[in-house]
């Protein structure tokens, strides 16, 4: 997607990201962890809720919800924020403009992830 600017925008894949198994976003896992993989799991679910809560913007807060928490696609989100799926998916995994992956909130939330010590490879 070019702009007047000059600047040239990608959108940047989901695949990898979309509610992986194992997760912190995959509020549905029925795994059986051991007593202290379970409260380590629960304590990264607190700290990430909190960050979803306190450090995204309104706008990717709901659609961070929507999307991992309440299981809708990119198409229903944007159908109940009046929103197209596109901006959705910007909104939720940025874009790439002149080569550098810019916005989106999983990126924030895997900033934000390491600045708290967690792994995002491993939780987020």
């Amino acid at each position: 997607m070019g702009h007047d600017d000059g600047r040239r925008e990608v959108p940047v894949s989901a695949d990898r990201f979309d509610r992986r198994a194992g997760s912190l976003f995959d509020a549905a896992m029925e795994v059986e962890l051991d007593d202290g993989t379970a409260a380590l799991r629960d304590e990264m679910l607190a700290l990430l809720a909190e960050l979803v809560a306190t450090r995204l913007t309104d706008r990717q807060r709901q659609i961070v919800e929507l999307y991992f928490t309440d299981g809708c696609t990119q198409a229903e989100i944007g159908e109940r924020l009046g929103i197209s799926q596109q901006v959705v998916s910007r909104q939720l995994f940025g874009v790439v403009r002149d080569g550098k992956r810019i916005g989106g909130a999983i990126r924030r939330l895997r900033v934000l992830c390491e600045e708290h010590g967690i792994d995002p490879e491993r939780w987020v």
